[in-house]
């Protein structure tokens, strides 16, 4: 696989570090961001975005709650897909969460930014692959949830003006849960799981039983599990006890985040709905009652009413279910509805169904018009919709949803994007008799169509899935008018592009897993960053679970060195050997791989050794890459990152990066090299033999790479709740290559000066709830030292949710070059810039997005062409607008 040809912190860095560039140069598409998926127990939600670079987690604000967050990365890979921007269809399982957005051309760096319809607390952190960024997310309250987020007190059961729901999580003391990750999945069903039978509930009597929702590719899968052990072979032992009740049971490892979810949500019903549903809100209004009683036994209901919620807080249900028993028996009045509904909610949590149900009715019977009625009918037609156990249904004669069933699901998403950019340039020489030349320009006229459809289906073992995405770019043409003055004539010249379309295809696979056989396979174009496979490819990966701590991957294919190639680059074949060490779940993971590459001419195109470790813990993560050329005896690519958060919340992170740039490859000594007579590049290495040994073919190819290292070091840290800062550092030095006398049919190809070391300042300011609730700014400042100049930037940047709807994001940059004396610039001249712009988010309905941007770009530079100076102005403005649909 080639490489890319800036190393991967110097194209991230360095891109936002110098000055601002057009806000639309031009309609890329390509994907940054790769899948979602949600592990949801108890209402208590982990989801992991998986991405298609490897990056780094820098800081994520606000530090625990909010309606927006941002999560600032540092992409690791040299790819451009870091740079762009991308988002995913928000999962089904998290209703409150509005959208996921990808922003790589942030002027701070990269960020994921969710954007929820109400205020949700939150924790992110690193996932157990360098592809992966994990996000806790629950309500406000939500009890075992997000560390470090204590229970909200329970709302005072009289009038108020407005309230927010506070969701409560059960845990009888009963239990005491074993240490240990191991549970035995039970059942699995992609619809809710219904009450167990009375011998399954006492096969389970003592264990911890929960259900977990999980939600990927459009697919929902309902699981009943029972815990936790310490080993694998505790958990084998209870499922093999477990058989008669459960048969299709099975074993597996969970995360931390969900032993602590399933603990916090024992003892509630078992349908995910009835855990995760809150308190309901008191009253807004006093009830008026048929009989009311006297003020005694109104203030006694309420005082029984307030002691059944915080027993329901406190995971006491028993106690709550005689608190509301005695509080619904009591003479009517104002607080006797909350009571009957709290009671139902009670019954619920206790799997006592018919309970629940007899208490909403009763609450129906005599309080239809109630402020809550509403809610209760939808709690009862929940309950009376949820299904028996797959055993219950089964024995009745009725199909059982279970694990072995397959189930298919369609899911997507389809975008229009209009991009526009035009401006006037004026140029003024100084002594001159020609005056000022105005140029009148549309530099981007693009419409862009991006479509990405999988069809998924399977049961919870097996899972098939075929994926197609790509886009298509319409080019309107550009044009340009030039205006010139001499001696006082006016003259124009006309000049115009014509338009065309780009096809451009990420993705095109289909894709088969067997947890029953440990073994996986994807066939089609499909992105990998691992095991010496960087970056798209056109071919098939093959993977086997060999026991729990060891996996064996097979891949092989052709490099895409472009989503715009919609051909296979047959001439470069590759293959490679992987072995992964390490449990699903371990804090630690390595790896490690063999990969070889051909190319047309019998050449070795690349042929390396690798290493990659993961070390993950709660607090800390680091991850190390080595990968090492044995044909060209050279070490081609060594990567070291570690992120560090302080139990104050503020985060260190250090990235060392080396590597060839581009990657080191014989097909890099076709770079510069143009055929003497025809004027064209040679387009492959059998172009070259003509004119070169094997030997000095191999030879250009060095001399073609240069080697490029960098040093980032950032830090952020919280001021107050509403405000944190954060400061990075960037080093880079990137040398230089020599050039190559011409041959008998190639021209000379010049020398490349080493740029040497280069230096990079950041600093940043983020706070949320300035003017408004909720809202969000960034104000940067940055620095950079270049060979060749010193740049000075300064961006504003607002995030102001005006509804749940709606969003705002105004924008400012500017930026200030000041060009150095250098070889090629004897006299240096100086550049600003200054970019105002306004983002508009409308989101219709759910999963559904209209956005607009339009902006300034108004630019100033003095360039002297030998003689006299160029003075250069700019006023051009650009646009983009357009829709997005999932579905």
């Amino acid at each position: 696989m080639t490489g890319v040809s800036l190393a991967a912190v110097t194209a991230t860095l360095g891109a936002s570090l110098a000055l601002p560039v057009p806000a639309f140069g031009e309609a890329v598409a390509d994907r940054a961001l790769s899948d979602v998926k949600v592990d949801n127990v108890g209402g208590c939600a982990t989801m992991t975005v998986n991405f298609n670079m490897r990056v780094q987690l820098l800081s994520s604000f606000p530090e625990r709650s909010g309606r927006e967050l941002h999560v600032r990365l540092l992409p690791l890979d040299g790819n451009h897909a870091g740079q762009i921007n991308d988002s995913l269809r928000t999962p089904e399982s998290i209703p409150q969460l509005r959208s996921i957005e990808y922003e790589g051309d942030n002027a701070s760096g990269p960020i994921l930014s969710l954007f929820f319809t109400q205020d949700m607390q939150f924790e992110v952190r690193a996932g157990q692959q360098p592809q992966q960024i994990v996000v806790q997310i629950a309500e406000p309250g939500k009890a075992g949830c997000v560390a470090g987020n204590p229970v909200a007190p329970p709302p005072p059961p009289q009038p108020v003006a407005a309230t927010t729901e506070q969701p409560v999580a059960a845990a009888p003391a009963a239990v005491v849960a074993p240490p240990g990750l191991y549970v035995v999945n039970l059942a699995s069903a992609a619809s809710a799981i219904g009450t167990p039978t009375p011998n399954q509930q006492q096969a389970l009597g003592g264990m911890v039983v929960y259900e977990s929702l999980f939600e990927k590719d459009a697919q929902q899968w309902h699981r009943l599990r029972a815990g936790f052990f310490e080993t694998r072979e505790a958990a084998e032992a209870a499922r093999t006890r477990l058989a008669a009740a459960y048969p299709d049971a099975w074993v597996v490892k969970v995360t931390e985040d969900e032993r602590s979810a399933g603990l916090a949500s024992h003892g509630a019903a078992p349908t995910v709905a009835a855990q995760s549903a809150p308190l309901p809100p008191p009253a807004a209004a006093p009830v008026t009652t048929s009989q009311p009683g006297t003020p005694a036994d109104e203030a006694e209901t309420l005082r029984l009413t307030t002691e059944s919620e915080q027993a329901i807080r406190d995971g006491n249900v028993d106690r709550a279910i005689q608190l509301l028993t005695n509080a619904a028996a009591r003479p009517e009045n104002s607080g006797t509805p909350r009571a009957l509904e709290l009671l139902g909610l009670a019954r619920e949590r206790k799997g006592q169904a018919a309970h629940a149900q007899a208490a909403y009715e009763e609450y129906l019977r005599r309080f239809p018009n109630a402020e809550g009625a509403d809610r209760v009918r939808q709690r009862l037609a929940a309950l009376s919709a949820a299904p028996t156990s797959p055993q219950l249904r089964a024995a009745s004669g009725g199909s059982a949803a279970s694990g072995k069933a397959w189930a298919w699901g369609l899911r997507g998403s389809f975008s229009q994007f209009y991009f526009r950019d035009q401006g006037r340039t004026s140029t003024l020489t100084t002594n001159s008799t020609l005056g000022n030349e105005v140029d009148n320009s549309v530099n981007v006229n693009q419409l862009l169509t991006s479509a990405d459809v999988t069809i998924s289906g399977g049961n919870d073992r097996r899972q098939v899935q075929l994926r197609a995405a790509g886009s298509y770019t319409q080019n309107f043409g550009t044009s340009t008018s030039i205006l010139t003055t001499n001696n006082g004539a006016d003259q124009w010249v006309y000049r115009s592009r014509p338009g065309g379309g780009i096809k451009a295809l990420t993705a095109l696979y289909l894709d088969y897993q067997d947890s029953d056989l440990s073994s996986s396979i994807r066939v089609g174009r499909q992105t990998r960053n691992s095991a010496g496979v960087l970056g798209r490819f056109d071919g098939a990966l093959f993977g086997f679970q060999a026991n729990p701590k060891l996996r064996v991957n097979l891949v092989g294919g052709f490099p895409v060195l472009s989503s715009h190639q919609t051909w296979v680059l047959n001439e470069r074949p590759f293959y490679g050997v992987s072995v992964d060490f390490g449990n699903k779940r371990s804090a630690l993971q390595t790896s490690v791989y063999w990969f070889d590459q051909h190319a047309r001419g019998d050449f070795v195109d690349r042929r390396s050794v690798g290493f990659e470790g993961r070390y993950v813990k709660r607090r800390f993560n680091a991850y190390t890459m080595i990968d090492y050329d044995v044909k060209f005896n050279r070490l081609n690519l060594g990567l070291f990152s570690l992120n560090y958060n302080f139990p104050d919340n503020s985060n260190f992170s250090l990235t060392a990066d080396y590597r060839q740039s581009p990657l080191l490859t014989t097909t890099n000594a076709l770079i510069g090299q143009i055929d003497a007579t025809t004027f064209q590049a040679i387009p492959d290495l059998a172009g070259l033999k003509p004119f070169f040994t094997d030997a000095q073919i191999y030879q250009l190819a060095k001399d073609r790479t240069l080697t490029a290292k960098s040093v980032t070091v950032t830090y952020s840290r919280p001021i107050t709740k509403e405000l944190q800062v954060s400061a990075d550092f960037n080093m880079t030095d990137t040398g230089g290559t020599p050039g190559t006398p011409a041959s008998s049919g190639t021209l000379q190809v010049d020398p490349l000066p080493a740029t040497g070391k280069e230096y990079y300042y950041g600093l940043q300011l983020i706070g949320s709830g300035l003017l408004w609730d909720n809202d969000i700014y960034i104000l940067s400042g940055r620095y950079a030292d270049t060979s060749t100049a010193r740049i000075y930037t300064a961006d504003v940047n607002a995030r102001v949710p005006i509804t749940s709807k709606f969003r705002l994001s105004p924008r400012v940059r500017y930026g200030f070059r000041d060009n150095k004396v250098t070889s090629s610039t004897p006299i240096p001249g100086n550049f600003h810039q200054l970019q105002p712009t306004m983002r508009f988010n409308y989101y219709p309905v759910r999963h559904s997005e209209i956005e607009i941007e339009i902006g300034g770009n108004f630019t100033a530079q003095s360039v002297h062409n030998g003689t006299s100076w160029d003075h250069i102005t700019e006023k051009g403005w650009v646009l983009s607008a357009g829709y997005r649909l999932d579905f």
